[in-house]
This record gives C-alpha cells, sequence and structure tokens, in this order.
C-alpha cells in the first residue's frame, strides 16, 4: 500500500523559501489587508486550497464551500493538491501571491501542513482551516483566526465504546480481536480517533486491535485490505473491523460477502454518514455510523463574512455536531432506514449533521 505520509522537515524547508518569496510579492496592504486579485475591491476575493478530490465526501465538500462562497458574491480562487501535502503548500504560496482577501485550507497530513500558518502570516492575508487541523493553534493574535472541524477523539471514543458494546453482545464480554482501516495517516482525524478509540477500549484488556493499515479513505484499498485481513486471519481470529471512514468500509463489506465470511457480516463501525453506509446500517451489515457532514459551506461562510467585516471571532474552535445510527436493536436499524429514507428522498450523498 503506497505510504502517503510526507517528512516534516522536507516540507517546512520548502515552506521557509516560500514564506521568503510570500513576504517579497504578496504587498498586503498596512492595515493587513489584501486587495482582490482582479483588482476589483467591489468582490472580496477568497482563495480556497484543497487537499484533494479521492472520494465523494471532498468532492461534496468542495462543491458545497465553493458554491456558498461564490453563491454570496465572493470571487474564489481554487485549487486541490491531489493528496500531496508538499503540493499544497506550494499551491497555498500561489494562491497568496494572487493577493486575496482571506484563505480557507483544508489540509492533508497535521504537521506537513503547519508552514501554511506562516504563509498566511507572512502575506498578512487572515486563515481560515477547515476540517483537519494544523501542527499550530488559531490565535487572534495571528492570521490564523479559526479551525473548523470536528472533536475527532470525542468520535473515536464513540466509536471505540460502540465497539465495546458490540463485541459484548457478540461474545458475552468484553473481549474480542479488532482489525482497523485507518483512514490518512498522519491526519488530525486519524491521530485523534485512534486516541479516543484506544481510550475507550483500554480498560478491557481482552479487547485487541490484532492489525491496523492505511487504506487512503478510498473504498478500493479498503477492499484490498480486507482481503488481505481475510487471507491472513482464519474464521474466528478476527471479531469486528474498525474503519475510519465509511468508503473504505463499504469496500471492506464487499471482500467480507465476496469471501464468504458471514461471521464478519454486520460487525463494521464506522464514520462519515454516508447514504450507502447508513443503508448498511438498516439491513444490519454495519454495526455503527456516525456522521461527518461534508457540508461546510454554510458553516465556513459565516466566519468569512466576520472576519471581513473586522468583527471578532471566539478563539475556541467550534466543534460539528454528529450523530451516530447503530444496527444492534431494532429500534437502531428503524432509525437508521429512516435516516435513509430521507437521504434518499433528497438526493443527498451524506447526512447534513
Amino acid at each position: 500500500m503506497r505510504s502517503r505520509k510526507i517528512g516534516v522537515s522536507l516540507v517546512s524547508a520548502v515552506a521557509l523559501a516560500l514564506v521568503a518569496a510570500c513576504s517579497s510579492t504578496t504587498g498586503a496592504g498596512s492595515d493587513g489587508s489584501s486587495a482582490p486579485a482582479d483588482g476589483d475591491s467591489a468582490q472580496p476575493v477568497v482563495a480556497f486550497s484543497q487537499e484533494g478530490l479521492e472520494n465523494d465526501w471532498r468532492l461534496e465538500n468542495t462543491d458545497s464551500i465553493r458554491s456558498s462562497l461564490e453563491d454570496a458574491g465572493y470571487k474564489v480562487l481554487y485549487q486541490q493538491a491531489d493528496e500531496d501535502q508538499a503540493r499544497q503548500v506550494e499551491q497555498v504560496q500561489n494562491l497568496l501571491q494572487q493577493k486575496p482577501d482571506i484563505l480557507v485550507v483544508e489540509p492533508a497530513e497535521q504537521e506537513a501542513a503547519t508552514p501554511i500558518a506562516a504563509l498566511a502570516e507572512a502575506a498578512g492575508v487572515p486563515l481560515i482551516v477547515a476540517d483537519r487541523a494544523l501542527g499550530v493553534e488559531p490565535s487572534a493574535d495571528t492570521q490564523y483566526k479559526v479551525l473548523i472541524t470536528q472533536n475527532w477523539e470525542q468520535m473515536g471514543t464513540k466509536l471505540g465504546e460502540a465497539s465495546v458494546q458490540l463485541l459484548t453482545k457478540l461474545n458475552g464480554e468484553p473481549k474480542g480481536n479488532i482489525v482497523e482501516l485507518v483512514g490518512v495517516l498522519g491526519s488530525a482525524p486519524q491521530v485523534a480517533m485512534d486516541k479516543g478509540f484506544a481510550a475507550a477500549i483500554a480498560e478491557y484488556p481482552d479487547i485487541k486491535i490484532l492489525d491496523a493499515q492505511d487504506g487512503d479513505n478510498k473504498r478500493a484499498p479498503g477492499r484490498q485490505i480486507m482481503e488481505n485481513y481475510l487471507t491472513r486471519y482464519p474464521a474466528g481470529d478476527i471479531d469486528m473491523v474498525w474503519s475510519q471512514n465509511d468508503e473504505m468500509g463499504i469496500g471492506a463489506l464487499a471482500a467480507i460477502q465476496e469471501a464468504g465470511r458471514d461471521e464478519l457480516v454486520g460487525t463494521i463501525v464506522s464514520k462519515d454518514g454516508q447514504t450507502d453506509a447508513i443503508e448498511q446500517v438498516a439491513k444490519g451489515n454495519f454495526a455503527n455510523v456516525c456522521t461527518n457532514t461534508p457540508y461546510f459551506g454554510p458553516i465556513i461562510l459565516p466566519y468569512v463574512q466576520k472576519i471581513l467585516a473586522g468583527e471578532p471571532l471566539e478563539t475556541t474552535t467550534p466543534d460539528k455536531p454528529f450523530a451516530c445510527f447503530e444496527s444492534i436493536t431494532d429500534k437502531g436499524k428503524a432509525e437508521a432506514q429512516a435516516q435513509f429514507d430521507e437521504l434518499t428522498a433528497a438526493n443527498a450523498k451524506f447526512a447534513n449533521r
């Protein structure tokens, strides 16, 4: 499986050179603001840097942000980095050279993306970071103004607790072996979710994570990793599957069903709230799914408006709410079915919460 982890020292070295270039070329005004890229002061400019378009969640997320900003009258300068953190740092430099009024970034990897904060600082351009965090915190005293994200550790804890409940039901007591499909290694969600999950199962020594591999938050790698797990571990060795996103979980389910490993049907816990995954909860093929809406546009827009209006922002990080659906009880299946029906009627790919 291809490793996506990028050395922090390499990206930092690139960023130091870019900071110098940014300081000499962006020309922020004396009040710290930047002129719009097209010279039209009547239309504020928002630069939007997306880490990639690797799955439906990211596609829906990108469309939500761009359309919300454009509908509100902003000109959007957009680039996506194909999941390459070094490329994203360079793209941010290019966007800042066009003198936007504000910069919105969804980074790939936490530490390797941290130099982006220094680039925005040097350019005098306010920075909003969304979905995944940087290695530094936002502050009212810097250009990095706000982080809009999920409480990933809390979500990991919630899914860990769901796993304890599932294993207790399956085995009569909290014990069993878990195989994990990791999201993007080194990203803020991966680090925090693993921390929360580990804390939730820590008091149960008979619950163990048997194996963990990075599936890149994609369906095909999730399926391939699960196929490898099924080959490596015969029936009885694996009790459940912990997937850090729905795409990988759906791929894992396909591998389980194709291999005829019926003992693992209904043992997948996952996150994102993808309509296809919620359907699998209703059918009893997934044990649990927690939502993570990709529709960030309406969430980000008020922060853009407040920053450009010079209004104060709270320095605390706002956590997006989430909901969880489980198939362990008939009531849980019915709730998942109702959510699936609602999403299908709205032609929505993900839950909006």
